[in-house]
């Protein structure tokens, strides 16, 4: 990334360090065809990639007020006048097939353009059990991710009559459902990815089994009849394949024709003990190929920016009675103008542990990217608590913090209480949660211990009040 003007940044490809930089917006040429805006710094960045691969030259600029946020604009030309950008936007739609383009005047914008900053995180807890298996989900840098979940079957924690199972919903190929997998299965993983321009969505399940379990061999094929056989269809083909992957994953190409030809690949480790279920809403056999090629790639799914720093905050390290046993990010759809602020979250993160002594306590964490945002959300949707004077509080920094109390029955007197729900925080970054969970009863002491524990800057001290 080259800096071009102090507002203005262009993005390379790592192979471009010559002279030919686009010529940018300016005072002097102020029209510009605005392509996309995105929330999130890598999904901007992926942005850029796919259109200088198309042999466009686009470049980047970051926006932000009071009103709407901050955003991440991908921006082509520079005209001196409205006509030639009008000429340029129909060259665009016509010949690249791109939609939804916005002419920008430079003399409108240049007021609230700032610098572009990239949020990296060098280090994250990736050391948690039931994180293994996440992590050999794909990086695409075509590709946002939409959601990851989890669940992990702990054979001390009895998952499938606990709540959080119906938390976590998969969304598996036909045929295939969750009660497939029943005393078999020790993790499911599930990854959603979208295709930025094209809007291809794709799919990955992997699902690690047990050592022992009741398929032993066959695996893949058995998975793959569940496909073809789920109703019938006109079309009903199956290939086998092999994939040369970190795991070596060998298995079949299912085709059935419901409507249209949808294809998927149902595949199996060398060891028999991963299963990959891959799907798309586009019939691309080799879009489904390469992905598979890269499960357990070096190249993985916490290469996602908006992934690696949701995960870069939470804490590094869990008591000998704490399991993770589920995971659920997603990705909110980005909305122009004044609605933004009114989004739920551009990402969003609930991690559910299971302590055998007290209960399942809830992570929840959303990053909006902008600081702003978070004052503006925090202060709407938790001013009844804030600034009711009987509501306990926290200084996190300087920012506001409080417990939430809910009527539930006491586990010691058995009676109806004010027990302890959650402590609600945000810093410059995030609003975040942490809850008691259905028979949780964690107390306020030990939700301030889970909270200082959090990685949250070293502005982010903790104070009771």
């Amino acid at each position: 990334m080259k800096l071009i003007h102090p507002y203005l940044y262009i993005i390379f490809s790592a192979i471009v360090f010559c002279s030919c930089s686009p010529e940018q917006f300016n005072d002097e040429k102020p029209f510009s065809v605005k392509i996309a805006s995105f929330r999130e710094y890598d999904e901007m960045e992926n942005g850029i990639d796919y259109l200088e691969n198309k042999g466009l030259s686009p470049y980047a600029i970051t926006q932000a007020n009071d009103v709407d946020g901050k955003w991440y604009h991908i921006i082509i030309g520079a005209e001196k006048s409205l006509e030639d950008v009008l000429a340029l936007k129909m060259r665009l739609e016509d010949n690249f097939g791109l939609n939804a383009l916005e002419v920008q005047n430079y003399n409108k914008l240049h007021e609230e353009l700032i610098p572009l900053s990239e949020n990296e995180v060098d280090n994250y807890p990736a050391s948690w059990t039931s994180l293994d298996l996440l992590l050999q989900l794909p990086y695409n840098p075509n590709f946002q991710i939409r959601s990851l979940k989890s669940l992990s079957y702990f054979d001390d924690v009895n998952v499938r009559s606990n709540s959080i199972s119906r938390n976590i919903e998969f969304d598996y190929p036909r045929g295939i459902i969750q009660r497939n997998f029943k005393n078999n299965v020790d993790e499911i993983v599930e990854g959603r990815y979208v295709e930025t321009f094209s809007n291809t969505e794709l799919t990955i399940h992997l699902v690690k089994l047990k050592e022992k379990n009741d398929y032993k061999e066959g695996l893949s094929k058995a998975f793959s009849e569940r496909i073809l056989k789920s109703k019938r269809y006109k079309i009903q083909k199956s290939e086998e394949i092999a994939i040369d992957n970190d795991w070596q994953m060998n298995g079949y190409q299912v085709t059935i024709n419901p409507k249209e030809l949808r294809s998927y690949l149902v595949l199996e480790s060398a060891s028999g003990l991963l299963l990959a279920l891959i799907q798309s809403n586009k019939n691309d056999v080799n879009l489904l190929k390469s992905f598979a090629k890269n499960i357990g790639d070096r190249h993985a799914v916490d290469e996602y920016n908006s992934v690696k720093r949701l995960l870069g905050s939470f804490p590094d390290a869990l008591n000998p009675t704490e399991r993770m046993i589920a995971f659920d990010f997603t990705t909110k759809d980005s909305r122009r103008g004044k609605t933004a602020l009114l989004e739920v979250g551009q990402t969003q993160l609930s991690c559910y542990f299971e302590n055998s002594e007290r209960g399942t306590l809830v992570y929840q964490l959303e990053n909006f990217n902008d600081e702003n945002t978070i004052d503006k959300i925090f202060r709407n949707r938790y001013s009844r608590y804030l600034d009711d004077p009987n509501v306990e509080k926290v200084l996190l920094g300087n920012r506001d913090a409080f417990f939430y109390k809910t009527r539930r029955r006491n586990p010691e007197t058995r009676k109806l209480d004010w027990m302890l729900e959650s402590v609600i925080f945000q810093n410059s970054d995030n609003i975040g949660k942490i809850s008691n969970f259905k028979k949780g009863t964690f107390e306020q002491e030990e939700m301030l211990e889970k909270l200082a524990s959090f990685r949250l800057g070293d502005d982010y001290q903790m104070n009771t009040l």
